[in-house]
Order: structure tokens, then C-alpha cells, then sequence
């Protein structure tokens, strides 16, 4: 049989980078659920069945522009509306992503400096010399 092949992610950091779809969902069913409304509702009045509307919130599905303007009107927000509030929240975690990566380096710069610092001079075995004048 053949070997696993671990794939990294995200440049090897963190989490796997979001997708579109899954925080639009996010926005969405947010939204949705801020105005205590039922998927249902929000469903018939975007023309669309209450499982597709399910699957676009679970980001299982990437809807048309078409469908997410109806979406998005049902909810009575506007389209620029929406993609402004996916595109903040993907900043936000782009952001984190940003610091996060910047922690890790100074840790490893940190670690890196402490092992230094403990470390006998190049080419010392350990041995303590004194030196006479």
C-alpha cells in the first residue's frame, strides 16, 4: 500500500483560509437569525426553497449573484451590503492570521536567542578554561 501525503495548510500555519461561501453563510444566517426570523420566511420571500437557503447558510453551496441579491433583499439589505460585511469579516481574519504569524516568529526568534545565550562559545566542549596572565 501506498504512504500518506500530509498536505500543509494556509502557508503551512493555522487554520485552512476561509472560503467565501462559508463566512457569506455566516453573514447570512447571522443576519437572519439578528432579525429572529425563520429560514422559511426568509426562504419564500428570496424565491427560494428553505434547503438551498440552508445549504448557502451552512456554506455548502455558492449561490449566483442573482440568488444572493434575492437573498439579500429578502433580509432587506442590499448587495454591496453583504459583500461589505463577507469582505470585513475575511479582512478581520486576515488580519489575525497576520498577527498570529508575527507572534510565532517572535517566539521563535526569542527561543532562538535564549538557546544562544545558554549555549557554550563555538567550539568550546563544555570544559571550563581559565586563563593565565
Amino acid at each position: 500500500m501506498g504512504s500518506v501525503i500530509a498536505f500543509s495548510q494556509a502557508g503551512g500555519r493555522g487554520l485552512p483560509k476561509p472560503l467565501w461561501r462559508h463566512v457569506l453563510g455566516e453573514v447570512l444566517r447571522g443576519e437572519r437569525l439578528d432579525q429572529e426570523r425563520i429560514l422559511t420566511e426568509v426562504a419564500a420571500a428570496a424565491g427560494v426553497s428553505p434547503q438551498y437557503l440552508s445549504e448557502i447558510e451552512r456554506g455548502r453551496k455558492e449561490p449566483s449573484s442573482e440568488i444572493l441579491g434575492s437573498v439579500a433583499d429578502a433580509l432587506g439589505l442590499g448587495l454591496f451590503d453583504v459583500v461589505r460585511r463577507v469582505g470585513d469579516r475575511l479582512g478581520a481574519r486576515l488580519d489575525e492570521e497576520r498577527r498570529e504569524a508575527e507572534r510565532h516568529e517572535r517566539l521563535v526568534l526569542e527561543a532562538s536567542l535564549a538557546f544562544r545565550a545558554d549555549a557554550p562559545p563555538a567550539g568550546a566542549s563544555g570544559a571550563v578554561y581559565l586563563l593565565a596572565a
